[in-house]
């Protein structure tokens, strides 16, 4: 065990700098004692930052503190570090003559780094945070401190061998809660990954101090040795702060059951681990009922297309026409939406497959309260019938491989299913039927409150002010498959081992819902020594927190840009084009080269008519899109194209997009520049 106290301090270069502007480095001590004791965080603006880093150790330690992260954006960024790598060797006297000539230059003060700063900007003064970048925004950040032992002279403290001591570096968001002292305060929550996953966790313990979670994220420091100005051996450690990843700590949620505050016992808020029921309720969602409910979204939009046009621009033949369109449009998906249906009920609710798929029994085996329901539910609206019709041969194997639309022949030897039940329709008078409607006098059990969802199924459909009647209808019926969701899950066998993960958007949406709103994301970074042979005799030693910053999104507007040049061909004629190699194939099934042929017969005139009123209005024939065919025979395509052409096909595509939405969103005036290049000519002068 050592004799001296370890202690984590600011890299060696910095020591006794930090100082108000205009006054003499020592002359403050609070804020020596601040910035002396937390760890620095170094800014690049450059790819070969470690090539920077390393001259500048090597040549002139001290100008360390012009690489301190400041608040910038890229209309005021922060003035650009010194260039120090040696491009070219020079002879050992002459690096010695430099570097004891620098070390006579009186060093500066160096300004504490602020969590916000005031920032001159377009003649008016911005008060931004201490944000960092990313790399794709050429933009790199390092963590450096120091351990050293804490006697005169702060010499190095060796790190013993073998895997006995090890530094790191943790990264902690910063969340309100409940402090010791009763006070609601921002507190340090730890990054812990353990089987269930990840989430954010309370840190600090009830007298304030912050310790060093069981799971918690590690990063590695690096260590790099120099010589001080006055030839004392020094080190420096440092380690990669990953900005990159600022998605996944801003979409991980806070594990409650650790933390302190209004509604830590709450369990629907209990981290983003799911459940076995969780699980199961949202793989429903994503193959069932949001499918259903898109189906819904389509009737409904079928119905105004209808009923929103006179009689003189839609007559009763062309509407009845559109209807019968739909139907079989809904038929097709409803077998495929109900073939999903049966296989879920046969991976996750056994027992009510099992009375839907066996004879019936002069005795069938009981069933409980939940499983009841939904059995007897699907019986009065008939779906157990048509569930045993769709997962039967043939018509699984139809569904599965046929290349053709309903009504169309699917080919010989396939046939469609027996049954024609359509979830969605229309009726006589065009209004939207289906059997979500039977779900209005369902018995719904109640959920149980471990898996329930943050918002809870309401009994009455929601009914919001200033909507429209249809928009209310559709919002209605949507709810009436929620309850559906509820009714299956209630009945879902605990006893399946077949359980997917949640879906990573419901991974979000459940993290996110337990952080407070409008969070802007604030952090800190300790650094951390471990002796991990001592145990509870000697805790991990943390540094004191760097100052707050927050991580910058990809598309940050105050971000800066990292340049990039596309060249586009010069000699866009076709004697042009035609010298560029086609070295890209692209692989195109049947199906989808008899996809490709079929909207190639479709022109301008074809979209155009299709939204235009009658007597001008022609739908869009999208029937009989069979797969390429070559003596009755299916085949494929391997297409060979050229990327240079396809970049001038991405730009004028882009221009006439952009032209379009621009009536929209109104940014051709900030879209894109251009700026005249006297010369650039595509073809060469005779």
């Amino acid at each position: 065990m050592s004799r001296h106290i370890a202690r984590w301090v600011s890299p060696a270069p910095l020591w006794g700098r930090f100082a108000a502007e205009g006054e003499v480095p020592g002359s403050a001590p609070s804020i020596l004692a601040d910035d002396q004791a937390r760890p620095a965080i170094l800014r690049f603006a450059s790819d070969d930052f470690m090539d920077q880093l390393l001259a500048m150790l090597d040549r002139e330690p001290a100008r360390l503190g012009e690489l301190l992260a400041r608040p910038e954006t890229w209309r005021s960024a922060m003035g650009e570090a010194p260039d120090l790598v040696m491009r070219e060797p020079l002879p050992r006297p002459v690096r010695m003559l430099q570097r004891l000539r620098e070390a006579r230059r009186p060093k500066g003060a160096v300004l504490p780094v602020a969590a916000t700063a005031e920032v001159p900007e377009k003649a008016q003064t911005r008060t931004l945070a201490l944000k960092l970048y990313q790399p794709a925004h050429q933009r790199y950040y390092l963590v450096a401190a120091d351990l050293v032992c804490a006697t005169l002279g702060f010499p190095k403290r060796a790190l013993a061998t073998g895997g006995r001591e090890q530094v790191g570096f943790v990264i902690r968001r910063k969340l309100p809660g409940l402090a010791a002292d009763g006070a609601t305060r921002a507190l340090e929550h730890a990054f812990v990954k353990d089987a269930g996953g990840a989430c954010w966790r309370n840190a600090e313990t009830e007298d304030g101090a912050a310790t060093l979670q069981p799971g918690e994220e590690l990063l590695p420091l690096f260590s790099m040795d120099f010589r001080d100005d006055t030839g004392h051996p020094r080190r420096l450690m440092a380690g990669m702060i990953p900005v990159g990843r600022r998605e996944e700590y801003m979409g991980t949620g806070l594990d409650r059951s650790a933390a302190k505050g209004p509604g830590s016992n709450d369990p629907r808020q209990a981290g983003v681990a799911s459940t076995p029921l969780s699980a199961r309720k949202e793989q429903f969602k994503l193959e069932v009922s949001e499918p259903w409910k898109n189906l819904l979204r389509t009737a409904f939009a079928v119905r105004e297309t209808i009923l929103g046009r006179t009689t003189e621009d839609m007559p009763g033949p062309t509407r009845v026409t559109t209807a019968r369109q739909f139907h079989d449009q809904v038929q097709m998906q409803s077998w495929l939406l109900l073939l999903d249906f049966a296989d879920y009920l046969n991976a996750h609710v056994k027992s009510v497959w099992d009375a839907i798929d066996e004879p019936p029994r002069a005795s069938p085996p009981p069933l409980g309260t939940p499983p009841r329901r939904l059995l007897d539910w699907l019986e009065a609206t008939g779906l157990r019938a048509a569930l045993v019709s769709v997962t039967r041969p043939p018509a699984r194997k139809t569904l599965e491989a046929t290349t053709a639309l309903y009504p169309d022949d699917p080919g010989t030897g396939l046939q469609w299913p027996g049954t024609t039940l359509r979830l969605v329709g229309l009726d006589a008078s065009y209004g939207v039927i289906g059997v979500h409607a039977s779900l209005a006098g369902a018995a719904i059990p109640a959920a149980d409150a471990a898996d329930a969802d943050p918002g809870t199924v309401p009994d009455s459909p929601p009914q919001p002010q200033g909507k429209s009647a249809t928009l209310k209808e559709l919002q209605g019926a949507q709810a009436l498959l929620d309850r559906l969701v509820a009714l299956v899950s209630a009945a879902v066998d605990p006893a399946t081992e077949d359980t997917r993960a949640l879906p990573f958007a419901a991974v979000v949406q459940r993290a996110l819902g337990s952080l407070p709103p409008g969070d802007p994301g604030e952090f800190v970074i300790r650094c951390a020594f471990l002796r991990c042979d001592c145990g509870p005799l000697q805790p991990p030693l943390l540094s004191a927190p760097t100052q707050t910053f927050q991580l910058a999104s990809f598309f940050d507007p105050d971000a800066p840009a990292r340049p990039v040049r596309i060249a586009l061909p010069l000699d866009t004629t076709p004697a042009g084009l035609r010298k560029f190699n086609k070295g890209t194939a692209l692989q195109v099934s049947d199906v989808l080269c008899g996809q490709m042929a079929r909207a190639k017969g479709l022109g301008l005139v074809d979209l155009v008519m299709s939204v235009l009123p009658w007597p001008l209005h022609k739908d869009l024939d999208v029937q009989g899109m069979g797969p390429c065919k070559s003596g009755g025979e299916n085949i494929g395509m391997i297409c060979s194209l050229s990327i240079p052409i396809v970049t001038l096909c991405a730009l004028i595509l882009l221009m006439i997009i952009a032209s379009i939405l621009d009536y929209i969103f109104r940014w051709m005036p900030y879209l894109i520049m251009c700026f005249p290049v006297p010369g650039l000519k595509a073809k060469k002068g005779p």
